[in-house]
C-alpha cells in the first residue's frame, strides 16, 4: 500500500551574533514550523505544526534536528499526536531524529500521544548528546479518546528510543502495546496513561538525582514513578497515572528542578493553550 502522506520538517539551530538562530529549515505538508520566538533567557521557541487531523494509518513523518554548539531550543508542538487507523490495517509511522552538540541545549517537550481506536502506529526516536551538551526530550502516551470510550481500543502501539552518550549508545527502551492480547489491568494496574522524560547531560550528580525522587514522590498521590540512572551522561524518569493532567504538571515540575542546575536559568511558563 502506498504512504498517503510524507510529512517532514528538518531544521538547524545555531549561534549566530551571540543569539541562537533557525540556520536552516526544510518543511513538507502537512509538517510546518511557526517562526521562532524567544524566551527570557535567550532560549529560541519554535511550535511544530501538523496541519492535518493527524496521521493516519499509511503516513509516514519524519523529524530531524540538529543544535549545533551553544545552541539553546525548546520545541513543542501544536497539539496532540492523534494516531487514525488506516486502510488494510497500515501502520503510521513516526520518526524522530535530534543532535545536541556541546554546549547545546535541547528541550522538547511535544504534547500526547492520543491513539483513536483501531489504530496502528510505530515510532522511533534517536538522540545523540555530546559532551556537554543537555536534552530533555518528554513523551506522553494516553490509552485513547477516553470521552469517546476508545480506551486501550487501539490495535497497535509501539515506540521506541536510542540515546547515545558522547558517541556511546547508552540506552534503548521499547514500549509495544496491543490491548488485544494483553491484560492492560496486569501491565500498568489501574493507571491508564504514561510520562516519559529523558535527562542527557554529564552533569548531572547524585544530588540532582535525589531531587527528582523527590519530585516524583511528591506526586505519588496522583502518578506512581519512578527515577533511573543511565550508566552515563544521564537518567529516565517514568511515571503512570489515571489522567494526563497529572503527568504534565509532573513533567513540567521537573523541568523546573533541573533547568537551574543544568542550564543555569530558571524554566519559563510555556505558552499554550491547555497547557500546564
Amino acid at each position: 500500500m502506498e504512504r498517503r502522506v510524507h510529512g517532514v520538517w528538518r531544521g538547524t539551530a545555531a549561534v549566530r551574533g551571540g543569539r541562537t538562530v533557525l540556520a536552516d529549515s526544510y518543511q513538507q505538508a502537512p509538517l510546518k514550523v511557526a517562526k521562532p520566538f524567544y524566551a527570557e533567557d535567550g532560549t529560541m521557541v519554535i511550535y511544530l505544526m501538523d496541519a492535518s487531523p493527524g496521521l493516519l494509518g499509511g503516513d509516514r513523518y519524519e523529524i530531524a534536528c540538529a543544535l549545533g554548539p551553544g545552541a539553546r531550543l525548546f520545541l513543542t508542538t501544536q497539539s496532540s499526536c492523534r494516531l487514525h487507523p488506516g486502510a488494510e490495517e497500515a501502520e503510521s509511522v513516526l520518526i524522530q531524529r535530534f543532535r545536541v552538540e556541546r554546549g547545546a541545549v535541547l528541550e522538547y517537550f511535544p504534547d500526547p500521544v492520543v491513539p483513536f481506536a483501531g489504530s496502528r502506529h510505530r515510532g522511533e526516536t534517536v538522540l545523540e548528546v555530546a559532551a556537554g551538551g543537555v536534552a530533555l526530550v518528554a513523551e506522553t502516551v494516553t490509552p485513547g479518546r477516553w470521552g469517546m470510550g476508545e480506551v486501550f481500543r487501539f490495535a497497535d502501539l509501539r515506540l521506541q528510543t536510542s540515546i547515545y552518550c558522547d558517541g556511546v549508545w547508552t540506552a534503548w527502551d521499547s514500549l509495544w502495546i496491543e490491548p488485544a492480547g494483553m491484560p492492560m489491568g496486569t501491565a500498568w494496574g489501574e493507571f491508564t496513561h504514561m510520562a516519559t522524560l529523558w535527562v542527557v547531560s554529564d552533569q548531572l550528580g547524585e544530588e540532582e538525582i535525589e531531587l527528582l525522587r523527590e519530585v516524583t514522590e511528591a506526586g505519588e498521590e496522583e502518578i506512581y514513578g519512578g527515577v533511573s540512572r543511565l550508566e552515563r551522561g544521564g537518567c529516565v524518569l517514568r511515571a503512570l497515572s489515571r489522567s494526563v493532567r497529572p503527568l504534565q504538571a509532573w513533567v513540567y515540575r521537573v523541568r523546573e528542578v533541573l533547568r537551574p542546575r543544568l542550564i543555569g536559568s530558571p524554566a519559563w511558563p510555556v505558552r499554550k493553550s491547555g497547557s500546564i
